[in-house]
């Protein structure tokens, strides 16, 4: 057994000594190389004629890597992919509010919740009188009570609607805005109740509904809910609406690095629902909220490492001296700034700060507002 022993060592000796010398990565006689800076996309890959579309199916979900603005800021590596974070309800249909806003978030592209939209309406023989995919709008008709029960989802809700409020004049519609969600795969569906008897006449050619508020709220609710149960339910099948390509062109978001090479957020949401989407992201991916002024902007925070990392700290040793609490928390502070103008449209964008000043270490900022925008709804 010694014997065996002392050959392997050998063995290892001699194998160190027959591997080629290779130059030490620091070396200053190595040229440096920024090729990564210059790279263009290459031709898209051809599928063989003969090849079935079912055998080129993707085994697992590659990150995608959003374009790189100032490349130069990464002088010793190519910029790493955005993490990838999981929530529990990024697959459900759900109904978000805040105050009195209400809308429906649908896991799915705006491409394919675009057909099913127009054919819950024509499920329920309701006829579109406006129909505007490039801007992501639809109008229904004016829909009168007749007085007699309704046999459809839509005329049967607004029947109820209008005895609560013990409204029995005027005709009914409603008017629809279909927008890119927060997440790239999600879509919001905003709508609004207008009864031409009820104050002013809600225009018909009003992009955006939601800078206005609904005749009658409890109809708004009910037929977005009603829209997200038709969803959620897979009554339609899955289409794709080529014509609906524009809608989905519309980010809600966007993470850069400036000219300056310091990593920023932009929500392209109104001062009232950036906030409110910031806020709920922290809670959703469990960090921290130690202090907020939400008219200065200004969220200072504290990012547990199991948040970032994915791992626990938790150890039997910190169990047993009480000390598990305070171990491996990064506090920042999150600033928002006021409204500004950008190529894409209105932004609030939200900065990292540490002790007062632009994070220093961009990688790490830029991994807390990839983690703040993988949380937003």
């Amino acid at each position: 057994m010694k014997k065996l022993s002392v050959l392997v060592f050998l063995m290892a000796i001699a194998g160190c000594g027959m591997l080629p010398s290779l130059p030490f990565i620091g070396d200053s006689d190595t040229p440096e190389k920024q090729t990564y800076v210059d790279l263009r996309p290459q031709p898209a890959l051809q599928i063989p004629a003969d090849l079935q579309q079912s055998e080129s199916g993707q085994v697992s979900a590659v990150p995608e890597i959003s374009a790189q603005r100032n490349a130069s800021f990464y002088p010793d590596r190519p910029p790493l992919p955005d993490a990838k974070y999981v929530t529990d309800n990024r697959n459900e249909v759900r109904m978000q509010r805040l105050g009195d806003r209400n809308w429906l978030v649908i896991p799915e592209a705006p491409t394919t919740a675009w057909p099913k939209m127009k054919q819950f309406f024509a499920d329920n023989g309701v006829v579109l009188a406006d129909d505007r995919p490039e801007l992501g709008r639809l109008n229904t008709s004016w829909l009168e009570d007749t007085g007699r029960p309704a046999r459809d989802v839509v005329r049967s809700l607004l029947q109820n609607a209008r005895s609560e409020a013990a409204l029995d004049m005027g005709q009914d519609r409603f008017l629809i805005r279909v927008e890119q969600g927060l997440q790239p795969q999600s879509t919001e569906v905003h709508l609004r109740h207008d009864n031409d008897a009820l104050g002013e006449k809600i225009p018909a050619d009003l992009v955006r509904v939601q800078e206005v508020s609904s005749d009658l709220l409890a109809a708004e609710k009910e037929l977005l809910e009603q829209i997200g149960g038709y969803i959620a339910a897979r009554v339609a099948e899955s289409t794709v609406s080529k014509v609906a390509l524009q809608i989905g062109s519309q980010p809600k978001t966007d993470l850069q690095r400036n000219s300056e090479g310091i990593p920023e957020l932009s929500f392209f949401l109104d001062k009232k629902r950036a906030v409110a989407s910031l806020t709920q992201s922290l809670r959703n991916a469990g960090v921290i909220l130690d202090a907020e002024d939400s008219e200065a902007g200004r969220f200072d925070i504290s990012i547990p490492s199991e948040v970032l990392t994915g791992r626990s700290n938790t150890t039997f040793f910190c169990r047993l001296t009480f000390s598990c609490g305070s171990r491996g928390e990064t506090s920042v502070t999150l600033l928002m700034s006021e409204a500004t103008s950008t190529d894409k449209g209105e932004a609030h964008k939200i900065y990292v700060l540490e002790n007062g000043q632009f994070m220093t270490d961009a990688d790490k900022a830029q991994e807390i507002l990839v983690l703040v925008r993988e949380f937003a709804t």
